[in-house]
């Protein structure tokens, strides 16, 4: 064999080790990468049913890896730099085996091969095969190790790579069965402006209320049957194989498929869109103002987890006092917010184009909305910024929070509206008919008598129950028969009170026989009265002290003892979501040494039941389901799930303390 051949012989063992050495680095990446995405799902449970786009970002990493060796290696391909790489392994050929590459060059052929053929290549070309080779085959092994080993629901033993190895175990569903390579397409709504997202072989499903869901499966639809909660689902065969569809529900659920004695539970969990929320920054504080001359920067922001629709904001103008009030609404130009999850909104009032007088209250919010079109919009609304105009009268005076009105402050105030109502009856007499005036005039009367009757109970028990005095001059006379004249006479000790009773006696009278003019006098003498009695000196007590139920003095030690009692019965502490799930968890721990297939059912349940109380645990629990549908190891799982209800374990520092005796 001539060095020319030996060469290419060369050249073509490093060749192949190049492109060894260059597959076996991209295919441990692409490994490595997947392991990561594996363990990422211990941090964010979220990657498991959202992994569709790993194992592509992962086999790409790996091409760029291979590429970037075969480049590396580029310069096997020529021959003398080929040469050139043996004589700097075996400087004893003192560049023979150069020259005799390129021989037209050389005046002894012959001698050159000579001493070319005197030199061993084998050592240098295995040498470097081992160092090339040999790293990237244990990082294939190592990678591969890794990713056998990882947690994850989408790749490790029991997802993508780990299909093919599977045994057969206790907890895999037995051939034949149409529930197996399932897929799931999560559909969001139009408005949330996700995208879809496939989920192959899922056992639990994650997304919006109201996202679409289709499963997809192989093989014919006949006797196949789904179930969400107590709700049937229609399965129907679709390209060879079968095919439903449902909308993600309010709360977590279970979908059940059953094909003969075959079954499958895949967990629905959804995601509540939250209503958005506003937070009024400017101004920061309530005020009262003197004059009405202030220019307002309004300022908001709003945040919402899907989107925010639409923002603006509401003040509220009150105008007047007492039982007459007026109130009005303005809004400012409505701001689109596009679809952003963060938004803010700015605005400027100026008071003093209100119009606002004394006494004027303007109550400031902000109010946003979301592009929820399915069960929203959600509305949020701020904190609200009041300014009040103050009144003359306020000023070089004592403030003092009013008290709830007493029967005779609130007797007070109906008497106004009564002689209001009676104005207006007097206004509009002549434009109504006598079948009108007498029923209105009547509707008065029977109010005014009521606060008659009010003023009298007053009057009665303040005098503490005892035997009432005769009637004084100015009484009303015992001829009139609309009226109830059962009541006790009137006593005499509240003057203020006495002429407001005659008052409204005489106000009455006239009002019944629809005489509203002649009512109006004694009405208001009534209320000035009245006004006079509210405004009268009192004593206020603090409480009403209890009557006595049961007279102590009385039956302390009266009664008899038989000495028959029957046995209590301890009362149980009210059972608790966490006792039920604790409880559950424990029942389905003991069932997976002997029926595995009803462990996993009852531990997929307890999953879907702790999806609004402890979403730890029931994340916990998903894996383990996952884990013993995969024919994988579920012991760290489900200790998760158990320190999650139980909590940690707790220790103390050395020995307790002795209790006992000497």
């Amino acid at each position: 064999m001539t060095a020319g051949e030996r060469v290419r012989s060369t050249r073509r063992i490093l060749g192949v080790g190049a492109i060894m050495q260059s597959v076996a680095w991209g295919v441990a990446v692409t490994l490595a990468i997947l392991a990561l995405f594996s363990f990422a799902t211990l941090v964010k449970p979220d990657f498991a049913s959202n992994s569709a786009w790993q194992l592509p970002a992962a086999i790409v990493a790996g091409v760029m890896v291979l590429g970037c060796f075969l480049w590396r290696s580029r310069h096997v391909g020529s021959v003398s730099r080929v040469a050139l790489w043996i004589e700097e392994r075996i400087p004893d050929l003192h560049y023979a085996l150069v020259t005799a590459v390129e021989s037209d060059s050389t005046r002894d052929p012959k001698g050159v091969e000579r001493a070319v053929a005197a030199k061993s290549f084998a050592h240098v070309i295995q040498r470097a095969l081992v160092r090339s080779v040999g790293p990237a085959a244990g990082a294939v092994a190592f990678a591969a190790l890794l990713l056998y080993v990882s947690p994850s629901m989408a790749f490790g033993v029991g997802g993508v790579f780990g299909r093919g190895g599977r045994d057969g175990g206790g907890a895999t569903p037995p051939a034949g069965s149409r529930l197996e390579s399932l897929e799931a397409r999560v559909s969001p709504p139009a408005y949330s402006r996700e995208r879809s997202t496939v989920v192959s072989d899922p056992s639990s499903l994650s997304g919006l209320v109201g996202s679409r869901i289709t499963i997809r499966g192989k093989g014919s639809a006949d006797g196949v049957t789904g179930l969400v909660a107590t709700s049937p689902l229609r399965v129907s065969s679709l390209n060879g194989g079968w095919s439903t569809s449902l909308v993600m529900p309010a709360k977590p659920s279970a979908l059940t498929f059953k094909d003969r004695e075959f079954e499958r539970i895949i967990v629905l969990q959804p995601r509540v869109d939250n209503p958005p929320r506003i937070v009024l920054t400017s101004p920061a504080r309530d005020s009262t103002l003197r004059v009405a001359r202030l220019v307002l920067r309004m300022d908001a922001t709003a945040t919402d987890d899907i989107g925010l629709g639409a923002g603006y904001f509401e003040y509220l103008i009150t105008t007047g006092s007492g039982e007459i009030f007026s109130a009005r609404t303005v809004t400012t130009p409505v701001v689109d917010f596009n679809a952003a999850r963060r938004g803010s909104i700015a605005a400027t009032l100026d008071l003093g184009t209100l119009k606002l007088n004394q006494g004027d209250i303007v109550s400031i919010r902000a109010i946003a909305q979301d592009v929820n079109t399915l069960s929203g919009p959600g509305l949020a609304t701020s904190d609200t910024r009041t300014y009040r105009i103050a009144r003359a009268d306020e000023y070089d005076s004592v403030s003092v929070d009013a008290a709830g009105p007493l029967p005779i402050d609130s007797s007070a105030m109906s008497q106004r509206m009564l002689i209001q109502m009676t104005e207006k009856l007097v206004r509009e007499q002549k434009g109504l008919t006598r079948q009108q005036l007498v029923k209105r005039s009547t509707d008065i009367g029977d109010l005014e008598d009521r606060i008659r009757k009010r003023v009298h109970e007053i009057l009665y028990e303040q005098d503490g129950g005892a035997e009432a005095e005769e009637p004084q001059p100015g009484a009303p006379p015992d001829n009139i028969d609309t009226h109830d004249h059962s009541d006790e006479p009137v006593p005499a000790h509240n003057n203020d009170l006495l002429q407001a009773y005659n008052a409204l006696w005489e106000a009455v009278r006239s009002l019944q026989i629809a005489e509203p003019a002649p009512a109006l006098p004694p009405m208001r003498v009534a209320l000035k009265a009245l006004d006079r009695a509210r405004l009268a000196n009192r004593l206020y007590l603090r409480g009403i002290p209890p009557r006595v139920i049961v007279d102590l003095a009385r039956v302390r030690m009266t009664g008899k003892e038989k000495g028959l009692a029957n046995t209590r019965t301890p009362i149980s502490s009210a059972d608790s979501t966490r006792m039920r799930l604790e409880r559950g968890f424990s029942n389905a721990i003991e069932l997976i040494a002997a029926r595995p297939a009803d462990a996993i059912r009852a531990l997929t349940f307890l999953q879907v039941e702790a999806l609004s109380s402890s979403p730890g645990f029931a994340s916990a629990v998903g894996e383990a389901v996952e884990a013993f549908r995969k024919g994988r190891d579920a012991t760290f799982p489900l200790l998760r799930a158990r320190r999650a209800l139980s909590g940690d374990p707790s220790s103390a520092p050395g020995l307790p303390s002795w209790s006992g005796g000497w």
